[in-house]
């Protein structure tokens, strides 16, 4: 079935496709994949699904906030289960519940594979949904380019924003001037959701590590930590490579870390070196300092 097809499905058809699309993206466990999708999907009615579908055919076209589709993200998570190996766990969860309870929040995370923010989500789940829902996600054009990705997003609130000009990878037929507005307007985008008490997960490298180790961050990033009160926390994951490395077809089951380290007080470091002292304690999550 292609994915044209698939967008196109009416509800009942979702219902007997859709858990057997999501297991042939995946290795060793596509039976368990199959099986708990397909308890989600017999859980939810027809309009969850209509709604989905719905909201998946335009996912990403604009750049702007995407809310997170509630049948989507009950999918995406019981679609990580099976992928997270036993011995996969979560650190640290109080730094960011307490930084979130004194102002807003910005977490700033290390990127090795497409999956981060799904795994990042399916873990902080397990200890704190309220958190997870809460999530704010910036995330990439390249996010959105299948229908795959684009349904792994729909289960997350993500907040679209163009590359950088500094990357290879960067959208084609936007100027230096429009990504430079976009740009902008998402850091407001942001701004305004941290203000709300939504934490915003960042990832500052602006692309996949390709040898696995921490990459430079780009200077533009240190615009999201330009807000009164702000608080910084470095977010480390580890595993997702393997579960789904570059330039793999299929997704794998691993062992996964996620490790949230203590926060950066905006006020209390020199203007213009937030993201730079993130970065440190980042590195020393990764074991990397």
């Amino acid at each position: 079935m292609t994915d044209d097809a698939l967008l196109a499905l009416e509800p009942a058809a979702i219902r007997r496709l859709l858990p057997s699309w999501l297991a042939a993206t995946v290795t060793e466990v596509g039976d368990e994949v199959e099986r708990v999708v397909a308890e989600v999907v017999a859980a939810s009615d027809d309009t969850d699904l209509a709604r989905a579908f719905a909201a998946l055919q335009c996912l990403g076209e604009e750049f702007r906030l995407y809310e997170a589709d509630p049948f989507a993200r009950r999918v995406s998570r019981a679609y990580m289960g099976p992928l997270l190996r036993p011995g996969s766990d979560i650190d640290g969860v109080d730094h960011v519940v307490g930084a979130a309870q004194s102002g807003p929040v910005l977490l700033v995370g290390n990127h090795r594979s497409y999956v981060d923010t799904q795994l990042t989500d399916a873990l902080l789940a397990r200890v704190r949904p309220d958190l997870a829902d809460r999530l704010v996600t910036v995330a990439g054009p390249k996010v959105y380019a299948t229908t795959f990705r684009r349904f792994a997003s729909l289960g997350l609130t993500t907040l679209k924003t163009a590359q950088s000009t500094r990357l290879a990878t960067n959208d084609a037929g936007l100027s230096a001037r429009e990504v430079a507005r976009i740009a902008l307007n998402t850091v407001r985008q942001a701004h305004r959701c941290m203000q709300a008490g939504r934490p915003v997960l960042l990832y500052p490298e602006g692309t996949r590590s390709r040898t696995g180790r921490l990459g430079p961050f780009l200077r533009a990033a240190e615009r999201y930590a330009r807000l009164d009160g702000l608080q910084v926390v470095p977010v480390a994951l580890t595993g997702s490579e393997q579960v789904f490395p570059i330039d793999a077809e299929q997704l794998g089951p691993a062992v996964v870390h996620l490790r949230f380290g203590r926060p950066l007080r905006v006020d209390a470091i020199e203007r213009g070196g937030v993201l730079a002292a993130a970065r440190t304690e980042l590195a020393e999550l990764l074991g990397e300092g």
